[in-house]
C-alpha cells in the first residue's frame, strides 16, 4: 500500500512538472504573449508584461538607425467610456491598465522634451523609454486620459488640430494650458488635419506654419513637434517639417525601415488592445 502511495505522488508530480516546463517553454517562444485567454492570464501574473518582443524591435533600431533615441511610442486618439464599438477609442480603465502593465515591466514614461535634450547631448535616456501621444485633440483627451495621467504621474505628448480648437468635441485653449501647466507637452498635428503629400509646397508651408504660430500663441511656449495627419509623408513634407519643428512622427511601426528625427515611428493603439502585449504586434 505504501508503494503505491508513493507510486501515485510520483506519477502526480512527474505531470506537474511536464505542465510547468511545457508552459515555462511556451512562455519563452513567445506563445502566451496575447490579449487573453486562460494561460495569458497566468502567464502574465507569473512572469509579469512580455516586453521581450519590443526590446528585439528595439536593438534593431539601434542597428538600422544609429543616432535615433531607441524608444517605444504609442499612439492614442479617443480615450473615452463611450463609443465601445469604435476601433479608435480605448476605455479609460483600460489606458490606466495600460500605464501600470508598462510600470510592472519597467518602463520609465517620457515627454518630447526629453527627446530633445537626449539629441543634444544633454541626457540620456532610460533603456526602456516610453512615449505616450495622443492625435487630434478629441475632448477625451481632457476629460479621461488627462486625470489618469495626473494620477499616475506620467506625462502625455498632445499632438492638436489647431483649426478645430474649441470646436465640438475638441480641447479649448484653456484646457490645453491647463495640461502644459501639469506637465502635458501639446504639439502640432496641422491646421486641418489633411493629407499633407497632396498638397502643393504653399500649402503645406501654411498647414505648418499656422499650427505652430497658433499654438504657441495659446500656449506661450515653443511648439518643437509634429505628427503628420494620417502618417502620410513625403520629401517635400519633409523639407518643410524640417523648417519648423525639431522632430516629427508617424503612427505605424515597420520594423524594417529606417527613422530619422522626423520620421519617429509610433504604434497605433485600438480598442482590442487590452493588455500591452498585443500593442507590439500593431503595424
Amino acid at each position: 500500500m505504501p508503494f503505491n502511495n508513493h507510486k501515485t505522488v510520483f506519477i502526480i508530480t512527474g505531470f506537474l512538472c511536464i505542465c510547468i516546463g511545457l508552459f515555462s517553454f511556451a512562455r519563452y517562444m513567445g506563445w502566451l504573449a496575447q490579449d487573453s485567454g486562460l494561460l495569458a492570464m497566468i502567464a502574465r501574473t507569473v512572469y509579469g508584461p512580455d516586453v521581450r518582443r519590443e526590446m528585439a524591435r528595439l536593438k534593431h533600431v539601434k542597428e538600422i538607425s544609429p543616432g535615433i533615441p531607441p524608444i517605444t511610442a504609442l499612439c492614442y486618439h479617443e480615450v473615452t467610456p463611450d463609443r465601445e464599438n469604435d476601433c479608435m477609442n480605448v476605455k479609460p480603465e483600460v489606458f490606466r491598465r495600460h500605464i501600470r502593465e508598462f510600470k510592472e515591466a519597467g518602463y520609465v514614461f517620457i515627454h518630447v522634451g526629453d527627446l530633445l535634450n537626449h539629441a543634444a547631448g544633454l541626457a540620456p535616456l532610460p533603456e526602456k523609454a516610453l512615449l505616450i501621444t495622443f492625435d487630434d485633440g478629441y475632448a477625451d483627451n481632457y476629460n479621461y486620459a488627462f486625470p489618469v495621467l495626473r494620477e499616475e504621474q506620467v506625462p502625455g505628448t498632445f499632438f492638436v488640430v489647431s483649426g478645430t480648437i474649441g470646436k465640438d468635441n475638441r480641447m479649448t485653449a484653456g484646457q490645453l494650458r491647463e495640461m502644459q501647466a501639469n506637465g502635458m507637452i501639446i504639439g502640432s498635428h496641422t491646421v486641418n488635419h489633411e493629407n499633407l503629400t497632396g498638397m502643393n509646397a504653399k500649402d503645406i508651408d501654411f498647414e505648418l506654419r499656422t499650427s505652430k504660430e497658433t499654438l504657441e500663441k495659446i500656449l506661450g511656449k515653443p511648439v518643437c513637434a509634429l505628427a503628420y495627419p494620417t502618417g502620410k509623408v513625403n520629401e517635400t513634407v519633409l523639407d518643410k517639417a524640417k523648417s519648423y519643428y525639431d522632430m516629427a512622427f508617424v503612427a505605424v511601426v515597420r520594423q524594417e525601415t529606417k527613422q530619422t528625427m522626423y520620421t519617429l515611428q509610433r504604434y497605433g493603439v485600438f480598442n482590442w488592445n487590452k493588455h500591452i502585449e498585443s500593442i507590439f504586434k500593431n503595424r
